[in-house]
């Protein structure tokens, strides 16, 4: 996979200390953001599939019988 390819997010962070100074910087490249999509899906798919148990469980109808 080309680099280009792999670099999903690039952040760059600037500041200045001082008028005197030169302005510095410090680039973040995430190079796992697949991971992280993935795992956004995964937790995205759980929580539908959770609603829909909460939803079962709220219009619960219990069937007693005699023992």
């Amino acid at each position: 996979m080309a680099e280009k390819e792999k670099m999903l997010g690039v952040r760059k962070y600037e500041k200045t200390f001082s008028s005197s100074q030169e302005e510095l910087g410090i680039t973040l490249v995430l190079e796992n953001g697949e991971d992280l999509k993935n795992a956004i899906k995964k937790a995205q798919q759980l929580g539908t599939e959770l609603q829909r148990v909460l939803e079962y469980i709220k219009h619960f109808d219990p069937k007693f019988r005699m023992k």
